[in-house]
């Protein structure tokens, strides 16, 4: 669920670690456009929509334990592309803006196993067990055209083609090859929208305007 860098990425400067933090797959275009992991809420606390993915750290995981007895932490990983993990050399934990040295990263069944220089006991890397792992966004890939984070749609107003206002973007659900999202109005009536190029005719941050074809249902 991450934009892990390709090639390694230079040194984040400490302006970057400060960011606010959203989860971090982009919603990438294609027959079943804007499909994302949301891992986290990045809306109402999380950044603004318009907020420039450089400006905005990402959570790569969370750590879930100790793994042997020699410091190794156990992580759930929350990126669609773990294999990126192994080039990262810092990382950031929770809101903490001092990076983390990384000595080595190894996948191990769907969990990451990382090593620090200065984790060397069990104890200690229990200890971390609930810590959020975060990447600043000069880490991240640069999104392709078409591509958006969940947090860029998250807050959205969203209207029909008549220019109708329906309400806002106020979640969006993982549902197998194609994503939901809900939209609210400020009566909590909802309304769901599967992410697919027929339904969701136009997204643009910039202008707090999501454009859907509501569904017509067959009795």
């Amino acid at each position: 669920m991450t934009s892990i860098p390709e090639p390694q990425p230079p040194e984040p400067a400490e302006q970057d670690a400060q960011a606010p933090t959203a989860p971090s797959t982009p919603i990438t275009p294609s027959v079943r456009p804007w499909r994302a992991r949301a891992a986290e809420a990045a809306r109402p606390s999380g950044p603004a929509p318009t907020t420039p993915p450089s400006e905005v750290s990402f959570s790569i995981g969370r750590i879930v334990g100790a793994h042997g007895i020699r410091g190794e932490v156990k992580m759930e990983i929350h990126s669609d592309r773990p294999e990126r993990l192994k080039q990262l050399r810092r990382v950031y934990f929770n809101d903490d803006p001092t990076p983390r040295r990384l000595r080595s990263v190894r996948l191990h069944a769907n969990q990451a196993l990382l090593t620090f220089p200065d984790i060397t006991d069990r104890d200690t890397a229990q200890a971390l067990r609930g810590t959020l792992v975060r990447i600043s966004g000069s880490q991240a890939r640069p999104l392709e055209e078409g591509e958006f984070y969940h947090y860029q749609l998250l807050g959205l107003s969203v209207y029909d083609e008549a220019g109708q206002l329906l309400g806002k973007l106020e979640e969006i659900l993982e549902s197998g090859e194609v994503d939901i999202y809900v939209v609210r109005n400020e009566d909590k009536r909802e309304q769901l929208f599967p992410a697919l190029k027929e339904v969701v005719l136009e997204i643009d941050p910039t202008a707090d305007r999501v454009v859907v074809r509501p569904q017509v249902w067959d009795e």
